[in-house]
């Protein structure tokens, strides 16, 4: 197979047995890779009654046909599983030199089943694979577990993707986290859907390896050739590729700001002292180098060796997500502290949108009178109070005290005292820090998303409020405020984040669609094309949807917006707007071919993508 190594590793915990596996060519052909392909092979192994945190839920960590490939930023990897924050089908990326090293030692993927008994590590290194003690690791975070394996192996040339305290206490929102010794290297976080408490489950601390003597054969190289020198060509031009290299992704901070975007105050006020926590400010102040992932020309990790007094592990410091998260959430305008309570959450193993989400939901809670004073366990929360957070933080992780009620997520803790109607989720993951009452196609964004409210299945407000466009693909701008319309759209530009999160390629750099398209047919020699490309994202869209209703999902009840999002913000740059979800969603189901009452993707839909076996399991076999 062109592009990829044809085989992937079978690891059974339960056992101890580890093997190879054939890759199966028919999957890769019709879901390509990285997301498409790890929830095809997903869909195989779990159904409604798979408990997320039991040994019959396998996690799956696959990489894409591109990477360990000069194609620019498509060294990503993607953990999935079925999520214990959601229930649903659980989808994680990270990023840093793990994909490529993993593909590099001979493997397309990993798929781990069954749970060890004692901790364990998985080692793969010089062709050989074994499963190895990892008592001594407990405890540690997931920096020191990379430092610790690299120091005793005597390998500074091994990459480390793992869990934290946080993970091995089984925190719905763990997440794995890969570094690498090199220097320069950026941290690759898969942080959402809890795929950290699912590895911690399974009594897996770490998976190390080493990069091997392994060829990547492309199908045609002179096409892969001339497909990307001009793509390197333009992106070491774009002025996205400038911005986020000078200032990281937090760049965009003030600019968000302004157009309403950025939740501030738990999503109840509509203005704050952007500035002070921008990645501007951070540049001009506690920057001190750049962080950078296989093949990428960007380089928006930012290093800080100290912040607020602390120094930070490894010199790793926030993006936009976490410095809004755990800034105007918060109310906290102080940039250092922010900082570091991202550096508490990357070294504790604990997605920082969640974990900032949270906290601030039980700051909300306690505002409003909504919670009883014995709930909050003695801790006095109060907006800007960042110390608080950080010790709030340290309890989430260990699940010590309110800790532990936190460590459950927003939409539980809500649940605990009748308010769950507060918590600003869907389907049990908060949203991230794009409100949609500035970017109206972020409404369909959250309430459809596979993995629930989540902006890396679309970041749609780039559309709408950047207005980085995708004319190749009939993805045109439109009016941020606007409702109607926007349907297609949104379905169309899900079908592109699918499909390329299927290579497994950053959403950050903005190469030319044709060219990245180009790219793959050269590489696989897949007929992929500019006029089919959406329609391989489309079966993904579709597959994911048909595993979430065998997982028992109810779209009637699940797709909706959050009750804070929907009250209007006069003094924002949202301008008091609300998006209106249903009509929105009607026009969303029309594009897709879904039926409104079950959610379910018509089976003539599914028939025309290909997927006969995915329509018998969705609808039964026809005349019955």
């Amino acid at each position: 197979m062109n592009s990829y190594t044809g085989k992937l590793l079978i690891v059974d915990l339960t056992t101890g047995k580890v093997f190879d596996e054939a890759l199966n060519e028919n999957y890769a052909a019709q879901y390509i890779g990285g997301a498409g392909l790890a929830a095809r092979y997903l869909y195989d192994a779990i159904d409604a009654q798979t408990d997320p945190l039991s040994p019959d839920n396998p996690l799956i960590f696959m990489t894409g046909p591109l990477a360990a490939t000069a194609a620019p930023s498509c060294g990503r990897f993607v953990v999935a599983a079925r999520s214990p924050l959601t229930g649903i089908y659980g989808e994680a990326t990270g990023g840093n030199f793990f994909a490529s090293d993993l593909k590099l030692a001979g493997y397309d993927g990993i798929i781990v089943r069954g749970a060890a008994p004692t901790p364990v590590y998985l080692l793969i290194r010089d062709g050989k694979v074994e499963l190895r003690d990892a008592q001594h690791l407990r405890g540690k975070t997931t920096f020191e577990t990379g430092d610790a394996l690299r120091a005793e192996l005597d390998d500074q040339k091994l990459t480390v993707a793992a869990i934290g305290p946080a993970g091995e206490n089984r925190v719905k929102y763990a997440l794995i986290l890969s570094t690498n010794a090199r220097a320069g290297a950026k941290k690759g976080i898969a942080g959402r859907c809890g795929m950290g408490a699912v590895m911690g489950s399974k009594n897996l601390k770490a998976l190390a390896v080493r990069a091997g003597a392994t060829k990547i054969a492309l199908h045609d190289p002179a096409a892969f050739q001339a497909a990307l020198h001009p793509t390197t060509e333009m992106l070491s031009d774009d002025i996205s590729t400038q911005i986020w290299r000078s200032v990281g992704t937090s760049g965009s901070m003030d600019y968000l700001g302004l157009m309403g975007d950025v939740p501030v105050k738990y999503w109840t006020q509509g203005t704050f002292d952007y500035a002070s926590i921008s990645g501007n400010t951070l540049a001009e102040t506690i920057l001190t180098g750049r962080g950078t992932c296989h093949a990428c020309m960007i380089g928006c990790g930012r290093k800080v060796a100290r912040a607020a007094g602390h120094d930070l592990p490894h010199a790793e410091g926030p993006e936009y997500e976490t410095l809004a998260a755990f800034g105007s959430l918060l109310l906290n305008d102080n940039l250092g502290m922010a900082t570091y309570l991202g550096a508490q959450c990357d070294a504790l193993g604990l997605d920082s949108i969640t974990a900032g989400s949270t906290i601030a939901f039980a700051a909300f809670l306690r505002e409003q009178g909504l919670v009883p004073a014995s709930a909050l366990d003695g801790a006095d929360l109060r907006w800007n109070d960042p110390a608080v957070a950080s010790k709030l933080v340290e309890m989430i992780a260990r699940r010590e005290g309110l800790g532990d009620a936190l460590a459950e997520g927003s939409k539980n803790f809500g649940a605990r005292y009748g308010v769950e109607h507060f918590a600003v989720q869907v389907n049990g993951m908060e949203l991230a820090m794009h409100d949609p009452r500035a970017a109206a196609g972020m409404a369909i964004v959250y309430a459809t998303s596979p993995i629930g409210a989540s902006h890396n299945q679309s970041d749609y407000f780039m559309i709408e409020i950047s207005g980085r466009v995708l004319d190749d693909l009939g993805i045109g701008a439109t009016e941020r405020f606007e409702n109607a319309g926007k349907g297609a759209p949104v379905a169309k530009h899900q079908d592109w984040r699918a499909f390329t999160s299927s290579l497994a390629q950053c959403h950050f750099p903005n190469p030319p669609v044709k060219n990245m398209i180009a790219m793959l047919s050269a590489a696989t020699g897949y007929d992929v094309t500019l006029a089919n490309a959406l329609t391989y994202g489309e079966r993904m869209m579709n597959l994911k949807r048909a595993l979430n209703l065998k997982l028992g999902y109810n779209a009637r009840a699940a797709e909706k917006l959050p009750e804070l999002v929907l009250r209007p913000l006069a003094d924002s740059g949202s301008e008091g707007h609300v998006p209106q979800l249903e009509p929105m969603l009607r026009e969303y189901y029309a594009h897709r071919e879904w039926d409104w009452e079950t959610g379910k993707p018509r089976r003539e839909k599914l028939l025309a993508l290909g997927m006969p076996e995915i329509a018998r399991d969705v609808w039964g076999n026809p005349g019955k």
